[in-house]
């Protein structure tokens, strides 16, 4: 079974309604790494503002940051971690070779190592650890952390013991490593290198696309503490390298056990033993409070720039909240999503504050299972027809931005290039507005008794989302169906989605414009496909995207996509998403990261002034 490498794209909650704002001037505010061109034909098109950047600041103190979900695991690489909750407070705890900055540009972190592609044919990158890299437990990172991160990220080990060395899993095997995906590292051979050893070379059988951000990078999973899994497997480093080597099924099935829920957190204990979490990065885990914050604290082994606050207090606080905390002093930085209440409550502060606005690789949209109750294309025929896009947009999003449009791709956002000739050709147009006569017809033709019942997840509290459930309800269940609101706190949205317990998804998927970051949730055997959606022709696209050498070739097979969507009446976009990040006005550094990293991406940045 082929997966894909997810992006770190996650569920996001938003507040009651939304604004797209338009893009700002240009901030040249950056972390200390130097910055590389990205492989991603759809990374830019947005810009932040420079209010919030530059300024030298004073070193030391506190800064708190609200943050809406809260943080559940150490390991976002898993298919049920795999969420912005997690990667806040991972950013600058788990460095990587690359990130993705805050204008959706994949950046080079020479802090943590660097790589360099050194054949074309094959395709063959060779990555160095930096010589003075450690976990914060004084453990050198090398190479049986990148051993792991390739072992777990690759989809090679099955969870029956058997590989796939000698080619694609057999259909219907299931992963030892629950990863995200396995986009980029499943077109590779295996790696080998030796305890301790800080250089490693990656071999593609097959050209990929986004060979930057194949591995260790904070625009996917990062690379976790070898040492830490192999230890609670009852070997060690050498052991784990040992395993892969050979491919011991007995020891790799021990590893992957811890590996993928052994860092889930549990309220219930309290923060897991500092050995279990260590950092390399410029921060450590050192506190935290369930419901309440999570504290992370300078790093005092990280080799690189050092963090400028001593402390950095991530609160949990809603988005409805955020303003108000901002305005009493209970946290210095905020990241709500943009609404009336939010922009004139800003507003009201006047120059005690300072916001960083902007458009975000983040997208609104509906998707229909067809494992359970929309087996059935004249069913959700029928759902489509019903659905009230544009009254939606009409209705929540443009009293907030009377500019807003309806969107009408999937794999573009309304701010890149080349979105409007996409748009155009896509299919989803056609559903603008409810036919509720062609959706009568629809739904008698389906067979389906009056009253079908669907029930809608999304994550809770979010007013908003109440709204569209109730939009989509006064106009379909006159048609035959009968829509029910489930609404689900955050740490029970992601794994009740991922075990496809739904009939509907509303939610957004905030990615990073990278090419690879779509086929997870669109290729038949995605990991992010809980839907059940399977079309060969999606597949034939999505595939031949990851291997594309020239991103400039991108757009037809995008279109594709998007039109076996509409076509198969599988999932429908709705509107993209706006940022803005505001903080007290003696706060420097932070900036609206346009990207699923959001805004803790150059943390290690902010600063006090007084």
């Amino acid at each position: 079974m082929k997966r894909t490498r997810a992006v770190s794209l996650t569920a996001l909650a938003a507040a009651a309604a939304l604004v797209l704002a338009a893009c700002g001037s240009s901030s040249d505010t950056s972390s200390s790494s130097s910055a590389t061109s990205a492989s991603s034909a759809n990374a830019g098109g947005t810009e932040t503002a420079e209010s919030g950047s530059g300024g030298s600041g004073a070193e030391g103190g506190t800064i708190t940051y609200a943050q809406e979900q809260e943080w559940y695991s150490y390991n976002n690489g898993t298919s049920a971690a795999n969420a912005t909750a997690n990667s806040v407070v991972l950013n600058q705890v788990q460095r990587g070779f690359s990130y993705v900055d805050n204008k959706g540009v994949l950046t080079r972190d020479t802090d943590f190592g660097t790589f360099e592609k050194t054949s074309d044919s094959p395709l063959t990158v060779k990555y160095t650890f930096n010589d003075k890299a450690v976990w914060s437990d004084g453990t050198p990172i090398d190479c049986a952390d990148f051993l792991l991160g390739w072992a777990s990220g690759s989809g090679y080990y099955n969870a029956d013991g058997t590989t796939n060395a000698s080619g694609p899993p057999p259909a219907g095997a299931k992963d030892l490593f629950d990863t995200a995906g396995t986009t980029g590292l499943d077109q590779t051979e295996k790696p080998t290198c030796a305890d301790g050893d800080k250089s490693v070379t990656l071999v593609y059988k097959t050209p990929f696309v986004d060979w930057q951000a194949a591995i260790a990078t904070s625009a996917g999973a990062p690379l976790v503490p070898a040492h830490v899994a192999a230890t609670q497997a009852g070997t060690d480093s050498a052991g784990l390298i040992k395993a892969i080597e050979t491919d011991d099924a007995a020891t790799l099935t021990k590893v992957a056990d811890f590996w993928n829920t052994g860092w889930v957190l549990d309220k219930a204990k309290g923060l897991p033993d500092a050995s279990l979490i260590p950092s390399s990065g410029p921060f450590i885990i050192s506190a935290w409070d369930p419901g309440q914050s999570v504290t992370l604290k300078k790093n005092d082994k990280w080799w690189g720039a050092p963090a400028k606050a001593d402390t950095v207090v991530i609160r949990f606080i809603s988005q409805n909240q955020q303003v108000s905390a901002l305005s009493s002093g209970e946290v210095d930085v905020i990241e709500p999503q943009p609404n009336p209440d939010t922009n004139s409550a800003l507003a009201a502060l006047g120059d005690s504050v300072k916001a960083d606005l902007g458009s975000q690789f983040s997208y609104e949209h509906m998707d229909l299972n067809v494992k359970t109750a929309f087996a059935n294309e004249k069913l959700r025929e029928a759902l489509f027809k019903c659905a009230p896009r544009q009254q939606i947009v009409d209705n929540l999003i443009v009293p907030s931005n009377p500019n807003a449009q309806l969107l009408n791709s999937l794999m573009l956002m309304d701010f890149q290039p080349n979105y409007d000739k996409i748009a155009a050709d896509s299919g989803f147009a056609n559903y603008a507005e409810p036919d509720i006569e062609g959706a009568k017809a629809a739904f008698a033709a389906s067979g389906e008794a009056q009253g079908k019942t669907i029930r809608v997840i999304h994550i809770d509290p979010n007013p908003r989302r109440t709204n569209e459930v109730a939009l989509l309800k006064a106009n379909c269940d006159p048609v035959g169906f009968n829509i029910q609101d489930t609404p689900l706190s955050s740490d029970k949205f992601g794994p009740q989605r991922d075990a496809g317990d739904y009939d509907i998804a509303l939610f957004a998927w905030f990615g990073s414009g990278l090419l690879g970051s779509l086929a997870p949730q669109y290729l038949s055997t995605g990991p992010s496909n809980t839907s059940g959606w399977n079309d060969p022709q999606i597949d034939e696209a999505l595939n031949s995207l990851n291997t594309l050498t020239d991103p400039d070739a991108a757009l037809p097979l995008l279109t594709t996509v998007d039109q076996r969507l509409a076509a198969n009446y599988y999932s429908f976009p709705i509107f993209t998403f706006p940022g803005v990040v505001a903080m007290k006005s003696n706060i420097t550094g932070p900036v609206l990261n346009t990207t699923q990293t959001q805004a803790t991406w150059n943390m290690q940045d902010w600063a006090r002034t007084g």
